[in-house]
This record gives structure tokens, sequence and C-alpha cells, in this order.
């Protein structure tokens, strides 16, 4: 999980700076620059959440429609 955790809070956090990057009003080549590195990083995020993530033992067709909440909202009362 440690891998997954560092790779999102970075991708996270850099893609936050880049949408901070026009206040400073950049050169066009560089906010180009910055626009493919995110894609690319935001890629890589994916590829290692795919990867290295855990599945959830519950599933949507049982009723479980969130894995971080103990309910299941399928049920008739």
């Amino acid at each position: 999980m440690r891998p997954i955790r560092f790779t999102v809070i970075g991708v996270t956090f850099y893609l936050f700076l880049y949408t901070l990057a026009p206040v400073l009003s950049p050169a066009y080549i560089l906010m180009f620059i910055l626009f493919l590195v995110g894609n690319t990083l935001l890629l890589y995020m994916i590829y290692i959440v795919l990867k290295h993530g855990k599945a959830p033992k519950e599933k949507w067709n049982d009723g479980y429609w969130y894995s971080d909440i103990n309910k299941k909202y399928s049920e008739n009362a």
C-alpha cells in the first residue's frame, strides 16, 4: 500500500500546482511541457493503483456499494 499512497499524493500535489501555474503567467511552452508531464504522471498513477491496489472483498452485486463503510444497501426492509 505504501507505493500507492506516495504516488497518489505526489501526482495529486503536482496536478494541484499545475492548476495554479497560470496565475504566474508562464510561457506557453512551459505550460505545454507541464501538461504533458501531468498526463504522463496521471497514467502512471492509474497503472500503479490498478497493479498494486487491493480489491475489496465485498461485491457490488451482493449489495455493498462502498467498501469503506460497513453497510449493505440492497437489503429488503
